[in-house]
């Protein structure tokens, strides 16, 4: 393609039989854009083969074996290509001129297209999806390119015109007989005598549709049919023969195609007489034959095949199928009755030999089965369910052995192969075939092949440890037997307790099972060899080499990071390992001591590195390594044995027998060596721990946890079912919790099955745990561990029984599922959903029904929008749905399933409807007329005789009451003036049974025949059938009489709440309640109703009473208070119901129910006796959250309830022995002081809590002295602090157990010895691993510093211990432990802590004296005549070393070292004796020497503010500081900054001050502030700026100052000024960006608002150049330039940076870049002279420029005029080049002065009249320029003006050869150097012109220039200047030198 044409490639290709290259779509691009049809055709041959990309033919017939999917990918990989064909037909067919283009690339390409689809459909018989994708791409864009196709009209025919067609058709002969016939006839007449044409003549005439051939033939095969039903095999051939058709092969054709059975029996008669059939058509026809025989009448099939439903097999939907089977058939409704089953020939061909097999044997019997194939019987079999065919055949299948068994065999041979792919039962009975198979031996390979299916089918016939595991040829790929890769499946699934009883079971070992040696396996498992190591121990016990493997490899597991050996023990600190394993080594302990040799490096151990490892050991190291004095002599052989005589539990003399190296061994003792499993060992020294249920069950052991559970707690119990209930509770919670681990949740089943509690509810849940946990994992960047701590804290609470998460878990699950029935291919090839999906939604419904939420009704959704009706109603029957819910459903189907269901389900009773015909008391109306009717027989009589009575209503009731008789008192009530209330109370009454009718009616003193009934009377029946629960009769009456009164739904409410428990429809009929009762109260106020409201309330209170005392059981009280939270209004003088409902809520879940006394008889003191005695219940079972709960409600004290708590818990950690470890301890100390402080009981509890643990912690073991010492000043510290909060604070009793607490301090710092004083302060307070410990939690609650405690009498020396009074109540070492930590004391400033000390303990300390002798000196409290004697002393020595320092050597010069500088210090001058004693004690000062100087700070600063000290002391730091800061004294900063070191003050708070000061300084008046602020800032910057330097973070200090902005009065804006130039200084200090950003959006608010509308334009450039960002602050610059004050801006000393000139030219570049004055004022200003310099070129160039404007010939005619703007410019570059060399910019000025050059020179040319232009000159004019020019010297300037390098070598031969100016080469040869290059050069473009004598002289004369005289020599000889060269041979300088070097020459 790059030398020719595609065409040619194509041709290259074909001829060589390559393949074509797929180039690429840019070289379509390419082609189409040149219009290259040949590059398009070619890329489209590239690109035929997308069925099969490969090149070779053979190949390229496989299709059958072609990926569809890579058919699709390559389609759509050339839709590109194919979109920019399209594309550019379109673009081409809108322009004419591109037509004939248009046409050839749409006919290419349809071409393309065309033949891909055609080569697909003929290689392919069916399309599946991928191929039905790719036609479907390609059909589109042949349906888009035929648009652009040229159209050809079908020419328009009208009747006239087809009339006159067929009057000029000829007349047929045999018209005359055809007319006479039908037809048919006409046309098989034609055909029998070969006149077909003269029939479509005849047809034509007639406009029969046959006229066109083809529905003539049509109409002729219809004959031959006919005919062939006639058998007129005759007359059918001839037809075919005459209509050209090959008559066997349309006989053929009918005959397999044909459904007429009669046809097809009699053509194969015909044919096979003829014997056209080949062997497999005549095998076909047999099967045919056979098979209608089978189903031709009715047959039984075998009756020992149980008949299961058809719901058993997966059926297919074959709607689509079937209608075409039924259009082929064409069968009527009676025809199919008649069971006459026509079947196709050619359906048979297509059927192989498994089909035909399986139809068959439906119908064969069992005896034939053996001549079937195995494949066909087995799925046959199973496919039914056979059980009894399929166990026997199994049982056949095991004794199959040996020939003569298969000759005596009923059933043909079966393989497991068959098996694994032939079976299509259900997997239940598929488990059970495999399951018998499996005990036999026999297993799938599938299952063999994967070990987890191998395992699960090995548990279902007994697991893998029993005593005959079918498993004796097993073997996996890697060559494993069972055994191995058993012991290989826990090693990966870390099932450390299985294997160890699986080991133990098999007796496996390393000699019998070679897998347990596999020295990889221990590397990656260290607990694997560890396990194996000690099975071997127990295997020989004798061998003390076992204990040692056993021993490394325990060492192995706690040093995994190398191979375990005693040198690594020793190296990882493991000393006592090390040393105990040595034990066992052979040879000991001894063999390491004597520095033999090992082979065995694990043995092998480096005395020096034993050495070094005994340093913690000195006894046992100088035992095993003595030192010897003597060389000589020879260390005693003293051993470890030795050592341990003196030792009576580890006696040498009664142990070690085992060992050969203990000589000490008594002859009786035992040479076994001792081990953990022996009796006498474990009952005397063995310490047994008892691990509870939940241990187990942590680690998958149900049975133990069941034993531990039953021996430790069960069998002790005395409420056994509470207690089983309450762990079943914890074991669903931990099942829960671990539900990602199969293991754990695994045998929490397995303990609540042990229980005998239902699992099914954790079985349930642990699915769905894990559904939506692989559901939410789905994607591989899905963070597992996060989602499944996410689902376990939903876990949690769904245990809680929280209803929001159990409705979350539920979303989440149906998503779950939802999304696993998608990728199992949810829709199935019949649109209908598979029966497996409804198997897995099974677990949504049995999550709904265990958590008791609604039904989820996804599913059935999901069926009914795929119109699968068999599945929804499946579905809804198998999980017992509401017909309401199912219902409501069905609108989702298509309207014809809709018709049927609803038919279907019409007749499903409703839940009301049954409800209301199952109560009995419903039908009883009916029973009582029919006994009224056989009792009464005249009740005629009794209603006309009440017609007689005056009050007749009146007279029926009672006439009712007497007969018993209900129905009367209905009569009655329909008379006029009836009043309902009394016909209602006979009626209710009459109807109930005489008993209750009694307690109704006991009010009533006389007969109740007679007696007026009214609201009282009905009041005592409602009670008392409300309280026998006759609700029923109730609803009933007042149905009958009163059907609108709110009462009947109060009494519904009553019944589905105490009857059928449905709270939600009670809530609902309750709040229609209320409404009503709303309604009846307004409608009260304007009508009288017959009923009171006052009346309604009171018995709906009697009812709501009623109902709470007639709960059964708790939940029943809990859902009514529930539903009867807020309507307490209804409750008059009733129970608080919102508290009771709260209480139920506490309580649910317990065994503690709320008792009814308090139901029936409610008062606020029993509802508090309630509580208080539930509270004590719920604290005795130890439920403390719920008891706490119950504290709440009632207001009860929580103290002894929290402390019980705590007190359990401590109890608990004893028990489990965690208390002995210090950690748990701490932990639990910090948890109760929380807990106390959460649960805000009593300070006086809280410590005596303490106080008491503080006691039982003082009297530990000896050897637990040191951490139980700590641990009890933890405790008194905790009570101390609790007891600080207490109001008012107890001072007495903190002291004393601030002085308990030192004696524990003292008595720690006693036993760990001098180790306190090394150690780094507060080191000790942090253990290693980072955690808590006694000191650091002690530090934490210290409540040394409390107020209350540090009064001023502990720093007064009023009871100060001094040296002669002190008591020694300590020891030596307790004084010394003291006197180091009241040292520490004082370092840390706790003066008061160390004084209360000393004073606790009558101590002196003598730093302690000095420091409150330092603040008593200052204060003035004591003279120097009041101290202490020792302090005197102190004092006069000092004073007689400085006069003797005075009086001897004069004073040094020092450094200045007052306090305030913490440095050394001198003596001060004798002026101030306070000072100078209070210096001097200082410096005698070992610890508190701070607090010294603190002191000696105060006395100084009160000195110099002028007041005493006890002022200065009495005042907060801050007072202090401020004092100071406005003392303006010079060295206040100094000051400043020592008392801020000194004191400790927080920045935050010396941040605050500084603003302060420094707002307060601005404000101060001050004469001319106003300008010192503007022309003078620095300094008072600087001093601002020191300030702000006296806090750590200047941050804070800016943002005090922008806080103080606002407390600025108005109008001070110099002072807002300045504090926002000094915020920026500090913001700038400490890079805060955010500080910066608010000082600039302040200091633009500032501008605007009140600088520039006051003209304050001096404190505009004050902000501008304080702060100094220019950049950001250009507005200013703008206001400044619109105000006319921009001048100001270029005062002197202004801008010390430099920084603002820079900024202000920027400005005026970007901003005002035509305002030239400005910058040049600004440049000569600040004397920047590099940009004076680029103004000044810059005018330059603009004069050039106007005379590059116009042609050179225009401005000569204006020579003047051009003068002048040359001279101007020749004026600015001098001033330019002037000022960049004053700037010292050397590249610039060079560059101006040879322009000034070049425009002198053209002046100069101007003036002698050149008309030369050298100025403005482009570079391709610069040559010719350059070689015009008659001198050198202009041309080098020229050439320097324009930095060009012009060709000199040209420019010289020009001048000099051909125009002879030897002047030229002169000046050229004074300014360059005459290179030989040069002559040579010039000589050979001589040589390339034809010479002249003028040229040959020149040339003659330029070489004489030349200095080489060789070159001079060698191109006078080249050019033939023989005379030349003849002058310079003779010449004595030159010819010896010349005929030296040709000599040289010539000889080289």
């Amino acid at each position: 393609m790059i030398h020719g044409s595609a065409s040619t490639v194509d041709s290259l290709c074909h001829l060589n039989a390559w393949g074509r290259c797929s180039i690429p779509i840019h070289a379509l691009e390419a082609g189409i854009e040149n219009r290259q049809l040949d590059t398009v055709d070619f890329f489209l041959k590239s690109k035929e083969n997308l069925l099969n990309p490969s090149s070779d033919p053979s190949v390229r017939d496989r299709f059958a074996h072609f990926p569809s999917d890579l058919y699709l990918r390559n389609v759509e990989e050339l839709t590109p290509a194919l979109d920019l064909l399209c594309s550019a037909i379109r673009e081409s067919d809108s322009e004419t001129q591109s037509k004939h283009f248009s046409e050839q690339l749409l006919n290419l390409t349809l071409s393309f297209l065309n033949k891909q689809i055609k080569e697909l459909f003929v290689h392919t018989e069916e399309l599946d999806e991928h191929l039905q994708k790719g036609v479907n791409i390609l059909t589109s864009y042949i349906n888009e390119l035929r648009t652009f196709m040229i159209k050809f009209p079908w020419k328009q025919t009208d009747a006239s015109d087809e009339y006159d067609v067929n009057e000029n058709v000829p007349k047929v002969k045999e018209s005359d007989i055809w007319e006479k016939l039908s037809f048919e006839e006409v046309i098989a007449s034609a055909i029998l005598n070969n006149k077909i044409p003269e029939a479509q003549t005849f047809l034509r005439i007639n406009s029969h549709s046959a006229q066109s051939l083809e529905e003539l033939i049509k109409v002729g095969l219809n004959l031959v049919f006919d005919n062939l039903k006639k058998n007129h095999i005759k007359e059918a051939s001839e037809l075919l023969k005459n209509m050209g058709f090959d008559v066997k092969d349309q006989l053929l054709k009918i005959c397999f195609f044909t459904t007429d059975k009669n046809i097809r029996d009699f053509l194969v008669e015909i044919l096979k007489e003829k014997n056209y059939f080949s062997e497999n058509e005549k095998r076909t026809i047999d099967f045919v034959h056979q098979v209608e025989k089978f189903y031709s009448g009715p047959f039984q099939e075998n009756t020992q095949i149980q008949s299961f439903p058809r719901y058993w097999i997966k059926e297919q939907d074959f709607s689509k199928q079937k209608s075409i089977l039924d259009s082929v058939l064409k069968y009527h409704k009676d025809e199919f009755n008649k069971q006459e089953h026509r079947i196709v020939l050619n359906w048979a061909q297509w059927w192989d030999q498994l089909t035909q097999e399986s139809i068959l044997l439906p119908r064969i019997s069992t005896e034939d089965y053996k001549s079937y194939s195995p494949e066909a019987l087995w799925r046959h079999l199973t496919a039914r369910h056979d059980w009894l065919s399929i166990s026997l055949w199994i049982e056949e299948f095991h004794t199959q052995d040996s020939y003569a068994s298969l000759q005596q065999n009923k059933w043909p041979p079966l393989t497991v192969d068959v098996i694994d792919q032939s079976t299509c039962c259900n997997s239940y009975m598929r488990n059970k075939i495999l399951d018998t198979l499996a005990r036999n031996g026999i297993f799938l390979p599938s299952e063999l092949g994967d070990f987890e299916l191998f395992l699960l089918r090995l548990s279902r016939i007994g697991g893998v440890m029993q005593d005959t595991l079918p498993v004796e040829n097993y073997s996996s790929k890697e060559g494993w037997d069972f055994h191995s890769h058993f012991i290989f499946y826990c090693l990966e699934h870390s099932l450390q307790y299985l294997l160890y009883v699986y080991l133990d079971f098999y007796k496996l070992s390393p000699p019998n099972c070679p897998f347990l040696e596999k020295k990889e396996f221990h590397e990656a498992h260290p607990w694997f060899e560890f396990l194996v190591q000690c099975r071997q121990v127990s295997s020989n016990l004798t061998d003390s080499k076992l204990i040692f493997q056993a021993s490394l490899a325990n060492a192995q597991i706690l040093i995994p990071s190398d191979q375990a050996s005693v040198s690594s023990m020793l190296l990882e600190g493991h000393t006592l390992l090390a040393l105990a394993t040595t034990m066992y080594a052979p040879g000991g302990v001894s063999q390491v001591v004597q520095n033999e040799e090992n082979e065995n490096r694990l043995k092998k151990v480096d005395p020096q590195l034993l050495k070094m490892a005994l340093t913690p050991y000195p006894k046992l190291k100088a035992a095993l390594f003595p030192q010897n004095t003597v060389p000589s002599i020879l260390p005693h052989d003293i051993t470890l044995y030795h050592l341990l005589q003196s030792l009576s539990p580890f006696d040498p003399g009664r142990l070690f027998g085992w060992q050969s190296a203990n000589t000490l061994a008594l002859g009786d003792v035992s040479g076994d060596l001792p081990h953990f499993s022996r009796p006498d060992l474990v009952n005397k020294y063995a310490v047994v721990e008892r691990l509870n249920f939940a241990y187990y069950l942590h680690h998958g052991r149900p049975s133990f946890a069941f034993g531990a559970f039953l021996v430790q707690e069960l069998i002790k119990s005395k409420t056994p079912k509470q207690l089983i209930q309450r762990v079943g509770d914890e074991a669903y919670v931990l099942g829960l919790s671990s539900f990602h681990t199969p293991s754990v949740g695994a045998a929490c089943i397995c303990f609540l099955e042990l229980l005998g509690l239902d699992s099914l509810k954790l079985r349930v849940d642990m699915k769905v745990a894990n559904v939506i946990l692989s559901y939410k994992c789905r994607n591989e960047d899905a963070k597992y561990n996060l989602v499944r701590e996410s689902l376990a804290e939903k876990l949690s609470k769904l245990a809680n029984g929280e209803k929001a998460a159990t409705e979350e878990l539920l979303v989440l699950l149906e998503e779950g599922t939802g999304n696993s029935t998608q990728q199992q291919e949810v829709k199935s090839s019949n649109g209908g959903l598979p029966s497996e999906s409804s198997s897995r939604r099974a677990l949504v419904v049995q999550f709904c029904r265990l958590h008791d939420v609604k039904m989820s009704t996804s599913y059935l959704t999901e069926c009914a929008k795929a119109n699968d009706w068999l599945q929804f109603i499946i579905h809804s029957q198998l999980h017992n749905y509401r017909p309401e819910e199912v219902k409501s459903l069905l609108h989702y189907f298509s309207p014809v399933l809709q018709d049927h269901l609803r038919l279907a389900f019409e007749n499903f009773p409703s839940m009301s409807n049954c409800r209301m015909s199952s109560d009995p008391v419903c039908n009883k109306a009916p029973q009582q007329l029919r006994k009224s009717k056989e009792e009464m027989t005249d009740f005629f009589e009794i209603l006309l005789q009440s017609s007689e009575e005056p009050n007749s209503w009146c007279w029926l009731l009672a006439e009712a009451v007497k007969q018993r008789a209900p129905i009367l008192s209905v009569l009655a009530s329909c008379l006029q003036d009836a009043s309902a209330i009394p016909c209602l109370c006979v009626w209710i009454i009459t109807s109930v049974e005489d008993s209750v009718a009694a307690e109704a009616v006991g009010h009533i003193e006389d007969s109740t025949e007679g007696h007026t009934w009214g609201l009282e009377d009905l009041s005592a029946i409602w009670r008392t059938l409300l309280t026998r629960q006759k609700s029923r009769t109730l609803i009933r009456g007042f149905q009958l009489f009163f059907k609108d009164s709110p009462l009947l739904l109060v009494m519904e409410v009553y019944e589905l709440c105490m009857f059928f428990k449905n709270y939600k429809e009670a809530e609902a009929k309750l709040l229609e309640f209320q409404k009503s009762l709303e309604t009846l109260e307004t409608a009260a106020t304007r009508v009288h109703p017959l009923i009171p409201a006052s009346w309604l309330k009171e018995q709906v209170c009697f009812l709501l009473k009623l109902m709470l005392q007639q709960c059964r059981t708790q939940y029943e009280l809990e859902k009514l208070l529930r539903l009867f939270v807020g309507i307490e209004h209804l409750f008059s003088g009733g129970p608080d119901v919102k508290k009771l409902c709260a209480l139920s809520e506490v309580l649910k879940g317990t065994s503690i129910a709320i008792s009814h006394v308090i139901i029936t008889s409610y008062s606020a003191e029993s509802f508090w006796h309630e509580c208080r005695s539930i509270l004590e219940r719920l604290q005795t079972e130890g439920q403390f959250a719920l008891a706490r709960r119950v504290a709440e409600l009632a207001e009860l004290p929580v103290d002894g309830l929290v402390i019980e708590e705590i007190t359990q818990e401590m109890q608990t950690l004893k028990h489990i022995e965690q208390w002995s470890l210090k950690q748990a301890r701490i932990d639990f100390w910090k948890k109760c002081h929380e807990n106390f402080k959460k649960n805000s009981i009593s300070s006086k509890a809280a410590s005596s809590f303490f106080s008491s643990q503080a006691l039982l912690a003082g009297m530990p073991p000896a050897e637990e002295q040191r951490g139980a010492v700590k641990e009890r000043h933890l405790l008194l510290t905790l009570a101390g602090h609790w007891l600080a909060q207490d109001r008012p604070v107890p001072v007495d009793e903190l002291e004393e157990l601030e002085k308990q607490i030192w004696l524990c301090r003292v008595t720690q710092h006693t036993l760990e010895g001098n180790q306190g004083e090394i150690e780094p302060r507060f080191s000790r307070q942090i253990s290693t691993s980072g955690q808590l410990s006694f000191d650091s939690l002690a530090s934490e609650f210290s409540f040394s510093k409390l107020a209350a405690l540090n009064t001023s009498k502990y720093l007064e020396l009023t009871g100060l211990p001094s040296r002669d009074s002190c008591e020694n109540r300590l020891d030596g070492k307790e004084e010394s432990s003291l006197n180091f930590l009241i040292g520490r004391l004082l370092d840390d400033g706790c003066v008061h802590e160390a004084s209360r000390v000393c004073r606790y303990f009558c101590f002196y300390n003598r730093d302690v004296v000095l420091v409150l002798h330092c603040r008593a000196l200052a204060s003035g409290e004591a003279g120097v005549d009041d101290l202490h004697p020792e302090v005197q002393a102190l004092l006069r020595h000092a004073e007689l070393l400085e006069e003797e320092e005075e009086s001897g050597v004069p004073l040094r010069k020092g450094q200045s070292t007052s306090s305030l500088d913490a440095q050394s210090l001198v003596m001060a001058p004798p002026s101030d004796k306070v000072l100078a004693d209070l210096k001097t004690l200082t410096s005698r000062c070992r610890h508190g020497k701070n607090f010294c100087r603190q002191v000696l700070c105060l006395c100084e600063l009160a000195q110099e503010l002028g007041c005493s000290y006890t002022d200065v002391a009495a005042w907060d730091g801050e007072a202090v500081l401020r004092a100071t800061l406005a003392s303006q004294q010079p060295d206040r900063c100094r000051r400043a900054q020592a008392f801020i070191s000194t004191q400790g003050l927080e920045p935050d708070a010396v941040a605050e001050l500084v603003a302060e000061e420094v707002t307060r300084e601005l404000l101060t008046p001050s004469e001319g502030a106003g300008h010192k602020l503007m022309f003078h800032p620095a300094e008072e910057s600087q001093t601002f700026l020191h300030l702000t330097m006296l806090c750590q973070d200047p941050t804070l200090v800016g943002m005090k100052l922008l806080d103080k902005i606002s407390s600025v009065p108005h109008g001070e804006l110099a002072c807002t000024t300045e504090l926002l130039i000094l915020a920026h200084r500090c913001f700038t200090l400490t890079c805060h960006m955010e500080g910066i950003t608010r000082v600039l959006q302040a200091a633009r608010l500032l501008t605007d608002h009140h600088l520039a509308p006051n003209e304050e334009y001096g404190l505009v450039v004050r902000l501008l150049t304080g702060i100094g960002r220019y950049n950001e602050m250009t507005y200013i610059f703008d206001l400044l330039h619109k105000k006319h004050y921009f001048e100001v801006l270029m005062r002197k000393k202004l801008d010390p940076s430099g920084t603002l000139k820079t900024a202000l030219l920027d400005y005026i570049k970007r901003c005002r870049p035509g305002d030239s004055e400005k910058h040049n004022m600004i440049a000569l200003c600040f004397s920047m002279c590099r940009e004076i310099g680029e103004n000044h070129e810059a005018a330059a160039c603009i004069q050039l420029k106007l005379i590059e404007s116009q042609p050179w010939e225009e401005s000569l005619k204006d020579g003047h005029k051009l003068k002048q703007l040359l001279l101007r410019a020749l004026t600015l570059m001098l001033d330019a080049a002037e000022s960049y060399a004053k700037d010292f910019c050397v590249r610039q000025a060079l560059r101006c002065h040879r322009l000034t050059k070049l425009i002198t020179l053209q002046i100069h040319f101007l003036n002698i009249g050149q008309n030369a232009m050298l100025i403005n000159l482009g570079r391709h004019r610069l040559m010719d320029c350059i070689m015009a020019l008659p001198r050198f010297y202009q041309a080098s300037i020229v050439a320097q003006a324009y930095d060009f390098v012009p060709d000199w070598v040209e420019i010289l031969y020009q001048q000099v050869i051909l125009k002879g100016d030897f002047n030229y080469l002169e000046e050229f040869k004074q300014q360059r150097l005459l290179r030989s290059s040069i002559f040579e050069e010039i000589s050979n473009k001589y040589k390339q012109h034809q010479p002249t004598d003028v040229m040959v002289k020149n040339l003659k004369k330029l070489l004489t220039y030349c200095e080489d005289v060789y070159l001079y020599y060698k191109l006078a000889y080249e050019h033939k200047f023989y005379d030349v060269v003849n002058v310079l041979l003779k010449d004595p300088q030159t010819g010896c030198c010349l005929k030296d070097m040709l000599a040289e020459e010539a000889h080289i």
